[in-house]
């Protein structure tokens, strides 16, 4: 294991500031967030994120595709049996071999989730973080390569839009 580069608590600093501070820093590695029992790890490559995962809850591909209505829960179902005998496969790859959606709608669809994760990380206000240098996303085939000013400020957007929601106020 590499040795952390860099950590800190989040009730300091916020996961922007962490996020923008490794972009212009150009690193390379996975960011680490925890919170109680949760962890986000984000990949970096040349100061951008390139891919996340969660413990915590997230939508997955497979269930937003289904959402979308671009496939069925009969064709997500019969995914998700085959990956239960081919567990080294993805549901995605699975639906795609299926003929049920296409691998640009899979990779838009885990683009998605994938942003999803970020932003819920955004708006954290307590937990840790650690950043280890040179650690790479292993075997991710589909990764981003995103904008993280526009990526924090749509989380940003994202989250005014949810208070508003819960506090009853419409948004134009």
């Amino acid at each position: 294991m590499r040795p952390v580069a860099l950590e800190g608590d989040l009730a300091h600093f916020f996961p922007s500031e962490v996020l923008q501070l490794l972009q212009l820093a150009q690193a390379a590695g996975r960011l680490e967030f925890t919170r109680d029992s949760e962890r986000v790890d984000l990949w970096y490559e040349r100061g951008r994120p390139v891919f996340a995962r969660t413990s915590g809850l997230s939508v997955r591909a497979g269930e937003l595709l289904q959402h979308k209505g671009i496939v069925s829960a009969q064709a997500l179902g019969r995914a998700l049996d085959r990956q239960r005998g081919e567990p080294h496969r993805r549901v995605g790859e699975l639906l795609v071999d299926q003929g049920d959606a296409s691998r640009e709608q899979v990779t838009d669809a885990v683009h998605e989730v994938l942003r999803r994760i970020v932003y819920n990380v955004i708006l954290w206000r307590d937990g840790h973080f650690r950043f280890l240098p040179g650690e790479t996303a292993e075997n991710e085939d589909i990764t981003l390569d995103l904008d993280l000013e526009r990526l924090i400020l749509e989380g940003l957007r994202l989250a005014d839009q949810e208070r508003a929601v819960r506090a009853g106020e419409t948004t134009a």
